[in-house]
């Protein structure tokens, strides 16, 4: 879980569609909130156009990457990454891990 968690979470950090089947727009579930590091409150709708049209990004450093299962097919992922502490929930639905929640939040280096 944590490895395939990783996998996906460094593919939509990086706008990287490369070996995601179902490409990033899969990764995203319909009922998707986050809460962004600028203050900023995303939905799915209004993740999809920076997600599918914007630059990919250079890799991402994710340091204290931990993937904990919460529940049967929920699990909470927490990282630090890019000046920001990370935590997302992902739901196994339909036999794929789609990200339900994300949060970033400030943090000072």
């Amino acid at each position: 879980m944590r490895s395939e968690l990783l996998r996906r979470e460094a593919a939509l950090a990086e706008r990287n569609p490369d070996g995601v089947e179902g490409g990033l727009v899969s990764l995203i579930a319909d009922d998707f909130m986050e809460f962004g590091r600028s203050g900023r409150i995303w939905t799915k709708d209004s993740i999809l156009g920076p997600l599918t049209t914007g630059p990919s990004s250079p890799p991402v450093e994710m340091e204290q990457f931990e993937a904990v299962e919460l529940a049967d097919n929920v699990a909470l992922v927490t990282y630090h990454a890019a000046l920001a502490i990370r935590c997302s929930i992902w739901v196994k639905r339909d036999g794929r891990w789609q990200m339900r929640f994300h949060q970033g939040t400030p943090a000072s280096d």
